[in-house]
């Protein structure tokens, strides 16, 4: 079912939500999570201070919004939607680790600013996983339960293997913020490393003794 299209109100406001958001990004990297100021994003977004909070209560928000748009979380229940009507699961794997790679690659400025705050501060913490994290897990297992019963996956503990995936993910963030030279020199390979890490393993297979 076609979507209808957004009114001229509502495009301009999506407009302003995105504007703030990457005045947000950018505050961050440049200051950091605590030193940026309200009226700062406002004054990069070209919008009154108050209208920020027409879209964004805290900066808890905001953030969660940045990282939330990074993994284009909106879009994901479409895209697993999509894999399903196809049968290899790794060739989407690939494609979509390597699209959301590369868009954290473009914001790694801001990630390294906002990042290691998160895992100290226990709100932002609590927040950033119920609100994002936590969506994230429950659209991957159901992927994967789906997967299971079109029998192209064979079965497993669901939640605990999405958690695995999703702290590799969490674990080359972090490797990367600290400078680890084999994860910069070859993050454009961790999509197929990591896949066939998942859907291969470390066994020897037939055609590597060949």
């Amino acid at each position: 079912m076609d979507t209808l299209p957004l009114s001229r109100r509502e495009r301009l406001k999506q407009e302003r939500r995105e504007r703030i958001l990457d005045a947000a990004a950018t505050v961050f990297a440049r200051k950091g999570f605590h030193q940026a100021k309200i009226r700062e994003i406002a004054a990069l977004a070209d919008v009154a201070d108050g209208t920020i909070y027409n879209y964004f209560n805290t900066k808890f928000d905001l953030l969660i919004g940045i990282m939330a748009r990074l993994a284009e979380l909106e879009q994901l229940p479409g895209e697993l939607t999509e894999a399903l009507q196809r049968d290899d699961a790794r060739a989407f794997f690939v494609a979509a680790f390597r699209h959301r790679l590369s868009r954290l690659d473009a914001s790694d400025e801001m990630l390294r600013a906002v990042l290691p705050e998160m895992l100290v501060n226990p709100e932002l913490r609590e927040r950033f996983y119920r609100q994002y994290t936590r969506r994230i897990s429950a659209l991957l297992e159901q992927y994967l339960y789906a997967q299971i019963a079109l029998g192209r996956i064979r079965s497993i503990n669901v939640p605990l293997a999405v958690r695995m995936v999703q702290s590799i993910f969490v674990g080359l963030l972090i490797l990367r913020i600290m400078g680890d030279p084999e994860i910069q020199a070859g993050w454009a390979e961790v999509p197929e490393v990591l896949a066939s890490l998942i859907f291969d393993g470390l066994a020897v297979r037939p055609e590597d003794e060949a």
